[in-house]
């Protein structure tokens, strides 16, 4: 139960990220009524678990009631509703929590000025978060408690895997790479799937899917570099060793990666200036 049994949690922003936080903890059995939502465009989906688990959502901070203590906020709103959602009201109530904050383009420095709440913590994560899977890294600073570095943690274990930077900077780059991630895997499938449906096979997509999920789960299992997993596939003079040498000329595809990933960052720059 990642010891968060006894804490209180109070979500800002239910959309496709603070949802994925919701449904974790009710899997992980934390109470309904320690778990309190603040969403001003409630989804089907997030009403639906409001009925089901008896889960407190307020459509407005100010109309949180003032006699709640989560010892656990996450702000997982976008970056331009930050400030409007940060009431009076929410700022009292929250002024002892530890707050977690996955919004992009909000410095730490940042978000401790607008929440006036020194026990803040930055973090960052991806879509595969939705089942379980997701990449976080988190970034702490150097006043931030163990107590409070140990709950963020566990808080974010429950959809994934948790990774620290010592490096605020990396966060942009995190954004780039592994926020990005799962749009750059999902258009490779796409590709692929595309080709196969053109060489008339009917099973094409999940031919695709069952492809890469085999081939991640070889690599799990082998415990051996992709370097030395390719080179398995790859027969010398074969039909796989000719495409990589298009694939691979001149260092072709790591080259329109680092090309893309670098637009990215600085993307995700530009907008940690708005």
């Amino acid at each position: 139960m990642n010891n968060l049994e006894k804490e209180n949690f109070l979500i800002l922003g239910a959309g496709n990220m603070g949802i994925c936080f919701v449904k974790a903890l009710i899997q992980n059995r934390i109470k309904a009524n320690r778990i309190k939502i603040i969403e001003k465009n409630p989804s089907l989906e997030l009403m639906a678990l409001k009925r089901k688990k008896k889960i407190e959502v307020f459509k407005d901070t100010k109309k949180v009631s003032t006699n709640i203590n989560p010892s656990i906020v996450l702000l997982a709103v976008k970056p331009n509703q930050l400030s409007q959602a940060l009431s009076s009201e929410f700022l009292k109530i929250t002024k002892n929590s530890l707050i977690i904050s996955i919004i992009a383009g909000k410095s730490l420095k940042e978000l401790k000025k607008v929440t006036k709440n020194n026990n803040c913590v930055r973090a960052m994560t991806n879509t595969p978060a939705s089942v379980g899977m997701g990449t976080s890294l988190v970034f702490y600073d150097r006043n931030t408690r163990q107590k409070n570095k140990r709950l963020s943690k566990n808080f974010l274990s429950l959809i994934g895997q948790v990774n620290e930077t010592k490096s605020e900077k990396q966060m942009d780059i995190f954004t780039a790479i592994f926020g990005g991630g799962p749009a750059y895997i999902y258009l490779f499938i796409d590709v692929l799937t595309q080709i196969s449906k053109k060489a008339k096979f009917k099973n094409s997509k999940n031919m695709v899917i069952q492809t890469f999920l085999g081939s991640l789960l070889l690599l799990l299992s082998e415990k051996e570099d992709p370097v030395n997993l390719k080179k398995k596939v790859t027969s010398k003079g074969g039909t796989t060793e000719s495409a990589l040498s298009i694939l691979e000329n001149n260092k072709g595809l790591n080259n329109l990666m680092q090309k893309a990933l670098i637009k990215a960052e600085q993307r995700a720059k530009e907008l940690n200036k708005i």
